[in-house]
């Protein structure tokens, strides 16, 4: 194969740093993150020409502020878009199934359903997506301004990022390891996880669209991991037990589970405050569920279209340009989404802050194996079409070892 060209700002960065001790300590920072394997740190290494890691993994305030706030400005822009829509006041003010069903019926709706949708995928980018960036600390160079973003997202967007942490930590480290990864073993069976078949998809094309429709569950999960959290109970995904055969609960520091029990129990009783002061009232109570609660809720569904196949039909390996997904995608979703979709690239290096990934994604692209999807709909595409990844996993065997 033809090398390929890297873009000017790559070949800048290559030409103009060189070696130096700060290397060894920029990795030994990724590392000490706790996100990274150490045994696979030579073979990965050897992928980036001396000294650009020092430079990419640099972290930078204004570009998490530009980030952040455009983000939340494009956010606040879709939220007016709505209120002109002037769908709420119909919905809030119906009295009788008729008044119910002539706002429903209308015209406006063509126009405010996809709104609304996207309004609620807004939500969900800046808290998984964003919320992933924060608990790596990639979003702001200064660590108390990204603690402070880290809890305002979270709360905003029902999200429990410590806990989060805990268990993106060890996903990170144990990548589609069926005994110790955790969005393995919080969602599948046993006897899932050691068929020879199994490839991190649904179990069928019903269970596919059930991550889609059925989006209430999402939120109970989360609800369910910060009432544990909350109590210093330490849970996988589902909130209700620890799934992975290790680490044990009890093997992880004291200071890590009071840390985890602080920040949720601040989250929890930010909620019971919002209710108390805004909720009590039928009006209050429906502003609350119109522009927070139910967009939120709603937007788990098109952000499972972005984020439910990372790891689908990839090799079961300890290396992160065999085990894991890239899309490229177009810079529209690639903004609201701070750059995630380039997967592959993060669990290789996962210090390196999301503005920086695309420069790292020129590095590597010809080194990742899954990165023929270039979008995300040829990727779910290929997750439900004839002969795809779901009926390979129902049907094709093949060997973990």
């Amino acid at each position: 194969k033809s090398p390929t060209i890297m873009s000017t700002t790559a070949t800048t960065i290559t030409t103009t740093i060189t070696t130096t001790p700060a290397a060894a300590v920029a990795v030994a920072a990724v590392e000490g993150n706790g996100f990274q394997q150490p045994f696979e740190r030579k073979k990965r290494d050897k992928l980036l020409p001396d000294g650009v890691l020092v430079e990419l993994m640099k972290k930078s305030n204004m570009q998490g502020l530009v980030r952040m706030s455009s983000n939340l400005l494009i956010m606040y822009l879709t939220a007016v878009a709505i209120h002109r829509m002037d769908i709420y006041p119909g919905l809030r003010d119906a009295s009788t199934i008729e008044d119910l069903l002539s706002v429903i019926l209308s015209r406006k709706m063509l126009a405010f359903v996809p709104v609304y949708i996207f309004y609620g995928f807004q939500m969900q980018c800046m808290g998984f997506a964003g919320g992933h960036e924060l608990l790596h600390g990639g979003v702001f160079r200064t660590r108390w301004l990204n603690t402070i973003a880290m809890f305002f997202v979270s709360t905003a967007f029902f999200e429990v990022l410590y806990h989060e942490r805990i268990n993106h930590k060890q996903h990170h480290k144990h990548t589609l390891d069926i005994d110790r990864d955790p969005e393995l073993t919080s969602y599948y069976s046993r006897k899932e996880l050691e068929s020879l078949k199994f490839k991190s998809a649904p179990g069928s094309r019903a269970g596919y669209l059930k991550e889609f429709l059925l989006v209430t569950r999402y939120f109970k999960l989360r609800m369910c991991r910060l009432i544990s959290s909350s109590m210093g109970i330490l849970t996988d995904y589902t909130g209700a037990g620890w799934s992975m055969k290790s680490p044990k609960p009890q093997e992880f520091d004291r200071f890590v589970v009071h840390e985890l029990q602080v920040w949720s129990a601040l989250q929890l009783a930010v909620y019971v405050v919002i209710l108390a002061a805004f909720g009590t009232t039928v009006d209050g109570a429906k502003n609350l569920l119109f522009w927070w609660i139910a967009p939120c809720i709603i937007g788990y569904g098109p952000i499972n279209y972005v984020r439910n196949s990372e790891h689908t039909d990839c090799d079961l390996t300890n290396d992160s340009m065999l085990n894991t997904r890239t899309v490229e995608s177009n810079r529209f979703v690639r903004w609201l989404l701070w750059e995630t979709n380039f997967h592959a690239e993060h669990h290789a290096y996962p210090a390196v802050p999301f503005f920086n990934l695309p420069v790292l994604h020129e590095y590597l692209n010809h080194h990742i194996k899954h990165n023929e999807c270039k979008t995300f709909t040829a990727q779910q595409w290929n997750m439900i079409r004839p002969g795809g990844w779901i009926d390979k996993q129902n049907s094709v065997a093949f060997s973990r070892f």
